[in-house]
């Protein structure tokens, strides 16, 4: 019994010891303000709040002590904000942490490391030039994580869409961000159709009837209530036609490719529509239509 209760106390331990905050949104480039006014965002995905004393958040040189903020613990669900050099970054939102140190626009890898020294997450890890996502002069959009739980990958990071913004800079303009609050790449992961689109392969020749296969998922909605447009292109997604609309979800429709073109050009489109007017897409590899004559 006492070895059943031991392993049940080891196993409780390691799940905790597993739920870590994850590097949730970069301001790598500033703001409209000044460039100079960076900010990074944390977010705790877990159900139970993180004490952050002991961690530490490093970037080229710079080691950031994140035991050294105003207030060390995340909530469960919740945001931990680090505002450069002074707490005007985000004029209207109190950051959890001043610090020093350059996000550079050429772009560099971020690491979160555990009171251990470990590294639990990291941000724009393998980004060979530059950052994953956000935006320099002009837009200063942010680099947002799509998936709070999905790792440190060039499909798990998008621009700030411009629409959901948060805060303020120091001259009171609007953030093309979401400080301390849900990123607009995951508001849109948490409700745009999903869609994947089976065939043809990548080269596959395509000839006479052709039956397109596609899956479409709606994360907040119901799979059956999706309307699904199909489209062709045979310049490689330039210009597309319409192959048919307002479709069932069913997986399936015979495309009668007889009387195109043939050509080594061509891909498929597929959208699936929500009852709320929300449309997500998904495109083909590139294949070639040939029919005799």
């Amino acid at each position: 019994v006492l070895g059943i209760w031991l392993l049940v106390v080891f196993l409780i331990g390691a799940i905790a010891w597993g739920q870590h905050p994850v590097i949730n949104e970069l301001a790598w480039a500033g703001t409209e303000a000044s460039p100079s006014d960076e900010w990074i965002e944390l977010y705790n995905p877990s159900d139970s709040p993180i004490d952050l004393t002991g961690w530490t958040l490093t970037f080229g040189k710079t080691v950031i002590d994140l035991g050294s903020g105003t207030n060390t613990v995340i909530p469960a669900g919740g945001y931990f904000l680090l505002e450069r050099s002074d707490d005007n970054t985000i004029s209207d939102i109190a950051a959890d942490l001043i610090y020093t140190g350059s996000l550079s626009n050429s772009g560099t890898v971020i690491e979160l490391h555990n009171p251990a020294g470990e590294i639990v997450d990291t941000a724009n890890s393998g980004c060979e030039d530059g950052w994953y996502a956000g935006a320099a002069a002009g837009s200063y959009s942010t680099m947002e994580r799509v998936d709070p739980l999905g790792p440190d990958a060039p499909a798990n990071w998008r621009t700030n869409d411009g629409v959901h913004r948060v805060g303020l800079d120091a001259d009171g303009n609007p953030i093309n961000g979401t400080p301390k609050a849900k990123n607009s790449a995951t508001i849109a992961y948490e409700t745009i159709p999903r869609v994947e689109v089976a065939g043809p392969e990548q080269g596959e020749v395509v000839s006479g009837v052709y039956l397109v296969g596609w899956t479409a998922h709606d994360p907040d909605g119901d799979d059956t209530a999706l309307k699904i447009d199909l489209y062709y292109s045979s310049d490689n997604g330039e210009n597309w036609t319409l192959i048919a609309s307002g479709l069932a979800n069913s997986g399936s429709y015979p495309w009668d490719t007889t009387g195109l073109e043939s050509g080594d050009r061509y891909v498929l489109k597929v959208v699936a529509t929500d009852p709320d007017a929300l449309a997500g897409e998904g495109i083909s590899s590139s294949f070639t239509v040939s029919n005799p004559g």
